[in-house]
């Protein structure tokens, strides 16, 4: 094992083509963190609950191999656009782009794509006590014009917790919405059914989606509906009423502008004490209860042998307006050549002891 300051690596295994990728430990305080240097994964995530016993609440596998695959996009970055690009096409400056329609549940562009940024080796560097991840995806990736150099920064405080901040340029229009998809149970990773977790969210509007996940353009108030998250809410009274029947799975807007950093959300596991509190720059984010996790995961085992089931985690994904290159009324996610794109989400895990 080798380190630099905060930040210890070793080597998790060889891909496919034999690229090494690297579990790095990042700490602060009683927190631990493990991240890859593939798909930038957040690997693992160790809380001690209010009696100082430490379990690992991130959802993910033991092998690199299950990682090459990775189905339900456990731990991993996801891009160029996160979420769903509405039937795997869009029209840019007069261009139409098909972009690779992978999507289980639709006939859409999910997460970035077969491949996208998720299944890719990056390169790493310490800076310090932060960990950066670059990597350059080429014109035409996945259908996606222009190369995309992609530069993702993780960084572990006990003031603000697990910080990630994405930055990417380009040299052609295109859409970029990137984000992180690690899913946590506080009661520990394997602890299934999450309805003892208690949730608070900041969001004041909902983004109507259809059957096949995608927003339909329509913006609600939350306040008075199911989706009033303001005051703290049990998941066991709320997850079976939630709308679509799958139980949370919505697209929140949250106050306050884009680029500055603002309240996303709480989740408290009242038995153990845990808690993660998230924070970003972003205008919206995706609460999810992983209600598909067993349909995604199929036969495949979690960590330790764990057999994740529906409702076993719970994901808070700060990220820009879902199929915005589609929405006309949504906030625009193109960058162009010479612009930078931008965006900082924080989660900080602990105890309320």
């Amino acid at each position: 094992m080798s380190s630099s300051d905060s930040i210890a690596k070793e080597l998790f295994g060889k891909t496919k083509d034999g690229k090494e990728v690297y579990v790095f430990t990042l700490k602060a305080g009683n927190i631990t963190i493990r991240v890859l240097n593939y798909g930038c994964v957040v690997k693992d995530i160790l809380v001690p609950d209010n009696n100082g016993n430490i379990v690992d609440v991130c959802l993910g596998y033991d092998t690199l191999e299950d990682y090459e695959t990775n189905s339900a996009f456990m731990g991993s970055i996801c891009g160029r656009v996160s979420n769903r690009i509405d039937g795997g096409a869009f029209t840019l400056n007069g261009v139409k782009y098909d972009v690779s329609k992978n999507d289980p549940l639709g006939n859409s562009m999910c997460h970035g794509g077969f491949v996208g940024l998720t299944r890719r080796c990056y390169d790493w560097s310490i800076d310090g006590s932060t960990l950066i991840f670059t990597y350059v995806d080429v014109d035409g990736s996945e259908g996606f014009p222009g190369d995309l150099s992609l530069t993702v920064a993780y960084e572990l405080t006990e003031e603000s917790g697990l910080m990630m901040d994405y930055k990417a340029t380009t040299n052609k229009p295109t859409p970029v919405d990137i984000s992180n998809h690690f899913m946590v149970n506080l009661s520990g990773h394997a602890g299934g059914y999450i309805g003892d977790h208690v949730v608070t969210m900041k969001n004041i509007k909902s983004i109507e989606m259809n059957e096949r996940f995608i927003p339909t353009g329509n913006i609600t108030e939350t306040k008075g509906t199911i989706l009033d998250f303001e005051k703290p809410v049990v998941l066991n009274d709320i997850l079976d009423k939630m709308p679509g029947k799958d139980g949370l799975h919505s697209i929140l807007v949250l106050p306050g502008q884009k680029g500055e950093k603002k309240t996303v959300a709480r989740a408290v596991h009242p038995a153990s004490g845990r808690y993660l509190e998230v924070s970003t720059t972003e205008p919206v984010f995706v609460a999810y209860g992983c209600f598909y996790l067993d349909f995604l995961m199929k036969d495949k085992k979690g960590k330790d042998g764990a057999v994740y089931e529906k409702n076993g985690g719970v994901l808070f994904m700060p990220q820009g307006y879902v199929n915005a290159m589609n929405q006309p009324s949504f906030p625009s996610c193109i960058l162009n050549p010479g612009e930078t794109y931008h965006t900082t989400s924080w989660y900080k895990f602990g105890n309320k002891s």
